[in-house]
């Protein structure tokens, strides 16, 4: 679906391409217990029609998350070559407490945007995928994409 007036829609190909060709930032907006937007950057993974992220259990994005598990996302670029482009959307948001899959889901972030499992960053994070990580899946309900060129 077209997100813009004033540019194009991405096709299907496009937009996967978009999603799994370079490591972008998702900002992810909730709604906290107050009634405020909470917006979140956060790394993503995007399968089989879903985004996989990963947190820690007892965040505040996960704790509103288990309350109210709608989700609006953005994703966007900009380059002098392509001009500004993204895919947004509104989703559901499921929480999976599952140390395994945190693991895997972290492993295949952390080779996605640092491209190596070593180094002390990416060593912690995987020792925390053992014990204190969730994965949160996002299953997109609507997704409007743009791109001007």
């Amino acid at each position: 679906m077209k997100a813009d007036p004033w540019g194009r829609a991405m096709s299907e190909k496009e937009t996967l391409e978009f999603l799994q060709n370079e490591p972008l930032l998702m900002r992810i907006g909730v709604i906290d217990t107050d009634g405020y937007p909470l917006v979140h950057p956060v790394w993503f993974i995007y399968e089989n029609e879903k985004f996989m992220l990963v947190s820690e259990r007892n965040s505040a994005k996960v704790k509103i998350l288990q309350k109210n598990s709608k989700v609006y996302f953005i994703v966007d670029k900009v380059t002098k070559e392509n001009g500004p482009c993204g895919v947004r959307g509104r989703g559901k948001a499921k929480i999976v407490d599952d140390a395994d899959y945190a693991q895997e889901v972290t492993q295949k972030q952390l080779l996605w945007y640092m491209g190596s499992l070593e180094g002390s960053v990416a060593k912690q994070l995987m020792e925390s995928a053992k014990t204190d990580m969730v994965v949160v899946e996002v299953y997109p309900k609507f997704l409007g994409t743009w791109r001007y060129k």
